[in-house]
């Protein structure tokens, strides 16, 4: 049953596959996990169910990406946490990609990764939310709907990897702002727009919304126990 289960899996994996094949001649995989977890991380249990998710991608990537284009976003995110084991092996482009440490040589110019990175997360976890945290994180950051910014310049040109608002034009920081304070500010300018931008608290991961969708996201979130707040 579990061999069938995999294949099933497989299968969609290169049905949903929207991406080239990487070049992997220069990467070395190693793991520096002695044991990966054997137990799933809980969803349904924990009341976190992938509907969750439609409605977070369709709210932040309903103008944005077509309706496949965001069912294969919420597919990926889905296994990426029901499954991390599965989604590693279905997706192994996709889970190399999605972590920033990609394409960067060490000292000797290797490029070393983590053969099961989302495995490697939820081994290292203390418990399912954090690294429902960080799984939605990473895959939301590649699809540019979340970004990130912990002081005013890095919040500056974290707008231009959004989607929704690279072609803005912002006012520049002042020399006094901060993380927060300079969102503020955007959040000005975006109002004339309809839009606002919403930052989890004390992690600093940034979305852009519409301002009606600004309560339903706050819910949202919260059910991964992510507090959004609007600076």
């Amino acid at each position: 049953m579990k061999r069938k289960l995999l294949s099933i899996y497989i299968l969609i994996g290169f049905s949903f596959a929207s991406f080239g094949q990487m070049d992997y001649s220069n990467v070395e995989f190693r793991s520096y996990i002695y044991k990966y977890k054997e137990a799933e991380p809980r969803t349904s249990e924990l009341g976190i169910e992938k509907q969750l998710l439609t409605e977070i991608v369709k709210l932040l990537g309903k103008d944005i990406y077509t309706k496949a284009e965001q069912d294969e976003i919420v597919y990926k995110t889905w296994l990426a946490m029901a499954k991390p084991k599965v989604f590693d092996y279905v997706f192994k482009d996709f889970a190399v990609s999605s972590n920033k440490n990609w394409g960067s040589e060490n000292a000797n110019g290797e490029i070393v990764l983590e053969p099961n990175p989302y495995l490697t997360d939820w081994t290292v976890s203390d418990d399912e939310y954090p690294y429902f945290q960080l799984a939605l994180n990473k895959i939301l950051e590649y699809f540019q709907l979340m970004t990130y910014g912990d002081d005013a310049d890095s919040v500056a040109s974290s707008f231009n990897e959004l989607l929704i608002t690279k072609d803005f034009k912002f006012s520049a920081p002042q020399d006094d702002d901060w993380a927060y304070s300079y969102i503020e500010s955007v959040n000005v300018e975006l109002q004339k727009e309809g839009l606002v931008a919403l930052v989890t608290k004390g992690y600093y991961n940034i979305i852009v919304c519409d301002i009606n969708s600004k309560e339903q996201l706050t819910d949202l979130f919260e059910k991964f126990r992510w507090e959004l707040v609007q600076p």
